[in-house]
């Protein structure tokens, strides 16, 4: 432990002493982030000391620390500008993030709002206090068709540093536990919710820059992505100020492909992505994206799949068996830029 606290210090004093207009940004689904104390307003008694995965303060305070070994080790010498999270329990878990010793030194605050999750589960926006000033935020419920409600998005825009206004939507769409095709109109409200938040800034500014990212428990290719969200892949070409383009899509089907965001049934899939309006990619703003997002998998997250042997993300718990490791998911990152750099 001491030894892993000295490895992520290093990096902090490299993060401060270097300095790059290169701007990261992330997402990162980091796979059930409970603090240890009950909520009694949530169905959260799996992750307790006294339950069958014991989740104590020394496990919940190790997986903290690789967390943001995992954003600073990302970084090399200039840490992320916006990390978007998905899965993070409540405030508590976020005030760990960014103001206990040593995460103080970092130089994040975040955004969240406690959601509707039945286990607690929220999404949150890490920014870095000095590149990125937060004007507004607010949470934008989704309803889904049967009535009740999935996770909140979480709506934040503000200025970078030379005053360029950006928006950023941090989403965790619903899942596929009930079968990809089942639960598939469930992600369909909630990106025609995504889109709805879309055309309404747009509608004001028609050279917004937008970042959508997250969770979205599709992979590129499939409908909820590409029909409902109307995402092209980066590859088109040209940019349009109005449209949305997906970083992690290439315009062909995602199958069979040699890495991913998430590792089931022996075959990788690109659940985190990122998409951007296509403003931040023309080169019309005083930012530019480049038009490919990256998968972040350095060997420590990972451990080999028996089955496969591909290196995959090496989890927390398998079952109720305790594996040490971060996360289901890799990160994905893009790198932006000051035009004025390229």
């Amino acid at each position: 432990m001491k030894r892993r606290l000295l490895f992520a210090l290093l990096f902090i004093t490299q993060a401060f002493i270097l300095n790059s207009q290169s701007m990261k940004i992330m997402t990162y689904n980091v796979e059930n982030l409970f603090d240890t104390q009950h909520d009694s307003l949530k169905n959260d008694k799996e992750y307790l000391p006294n339950s069958e995965l014991r989740w104590t303060n020394d496990r919940f305070y190790e997986k903290l620390h690789e967390v943001m070994q995992v954003i600073v080790g990302l970084g090399e010498d200039n840490l992320p500008l916006l990390v978007g999270l998905c899965e993070v329990e409540n405030d508590f878990v976020l005030k760990a993030m960014t103001q206990f010793d040593p995460y103080d030194q970092l130089g994040y605050d975040y955004v969240h709002y406690e959601g509707p999750d039945a286990r607690g589960i929220d999404v949150a926006l890490l920014y870095q206090k000095d590149k990125f000033t937060p004007l507004a935020s607010r949470p934008i419920p989704v309803h889904l068709p049967n009535g009740q409600s999935g996770r909140d998005l979480l709506y934040t825009c503000g200025t970078l540093s030379d005053s360029t206004f950006l928006h950023i939507i941090q989403v965790h769409f619903p899942s596929r536990r009930e079968g990809a095709l089942a639960s598939e109109p469930n992600r369909e409200a909630a990106a025609k919710t995504v889109r709805k938040v879309v055309n309404e800034i747009q509608m004001v500014d028609s050279q917004a820059a937008i970042i959508i990212m997250g969770d979205f428990n599709d992979n590129p290719s499939d409908k909820v992505p590409t029909t409902t969200l109307s995402a092209l892949p980066y590859t088109s070409g040209s940019f349009e100020d109005l449209k949305l383009y997906n970083l992690c899509w290439d315009g062909y089907p995602f199958e069979n492909r040699e890495i991913g965001s998430y590792f089931h049934d022996g075959e990788w899939d690109m659940l985190d992505q990122i998409i951007v309006s296509g403003a931040l990619l023309n080169g019309n703003l005083s930012v530019r994206i480049m038009p490919e997002a990256e998968v972040y998998h350095p060997k420590w997250i990972s451990k080999r799949d028996k089955r496969t042997g591909e290196m995959i993300p090496k989890r927390t718990y398998v079952g109720p068996f305790y594996q040490g490791g971060v996360s289901d998911h890799f990160p994905v990152f893009i790198e932006m830029f000051f035009k004025s750099e390229l």
